[in-house]
């Protein structure tokens, strides 16, 4: 299945097909908030494990995501036991250790998860809650004078308190139930992060667009300047 095939499902609020695994299904903002989103968020940082993150000069080039949740899930109890409840969530089933000619492996149901489905798992549950990954810069030094530079903005980077953003998940979840548009409270609860945050675009690129027109019509902007096909709500979303 490929990314438009996953959005499409993802859009209809239905089940993707993960090939040898059986669906995964993006639970309702109603399901997250229940369980608290701070467990949600736990089990997505547990299933969404990414080797470039770790700052390890020593890792293989080899060594895959799937191997890294592998190597945790058998040598980390605590992290295997959230990562077997992330996996439950989203497919519905309780993984299980299977041990096989002395290999082990995680079962869902009857199959197995492998680096090939994991990566897909992985490219699922990264579109459906609107993940962002954000890697660190690779600086590579000249000489032993840029290294001691590069590690000095490093550390003061990290001295640096974080951004405080403008909005987020809750905030645009308030301002939909809020808004005028044809949603209600219940009907918006129901939804999934991927519908939340689609409506949420989709709905500042209508607001947009019919702005723009008002303000052609009553002559405050220059027409000559803007093109319409450019600005159309129904345009795709290209962030």
């Amino acid at each position: 299945m490929n990314n438009d095939d996953i959005q499409y499902n993802l859009l209809g609020n239905l089940p993707i097909h993960i090939d040898g695994l059986g669906y995964v299904k993006i639970p309702c903002i109603r399901d997250i908030f229940s369980m608290g989103m701070s467990k949600y968020n736990t089990y997505l940082s547990t299933l969404l494990i990414d080797k470039s993150l770790f700052k390890d000069d020593t890792m293989s080039e080899q060594i895959t995501n799937f191997d890294l949740f592998m190597s945790n899930c058998f040598h980390d109890e605590m992290y295997r036991i959230v990562a077997f409840k992330a996996l439950e969530l989203f497919f519905g089933k309780e993984p299980r250790l299977h041990l096989e000619e002395n290999t082990l492996k995680i079962l869902i149901g009857d199959e197995e998860i492998t680096d090939s489905n994991f990566a897909l798992i992985q490219d699922v549950i990264t579109l459906g809650n609107n993940v962002k990954i954000s890697k660190e810069p690779e600086y590579k030094a000249a000489n032993k004078h840029a290294q001691k530079l590069i590690d000095m903005i490093k550390k003061n980077k990290s001295k640096a308190p974080p951004k405080k953003e403008k909005m987020d998940l809750h905030s645009i979840i308030s301002g939909l139930i809020w808004k005028e548009n044809g949603q209600s409270l219940d009907s918006i609860l129901n939804m999934n992060i991927y519908q939340i945050y689609n409506g949420f675009n989709t709905t500042n690129s209508i607001e947009n667009y019919h702005h723009t027109v008002s303000a052609l019509y009553a002559g405050t902007i220059d027409g000559k300047k803007i093109k319409m096909s450019d600005i159309h709500w129904a345009n795709k979303n290209t962030e």
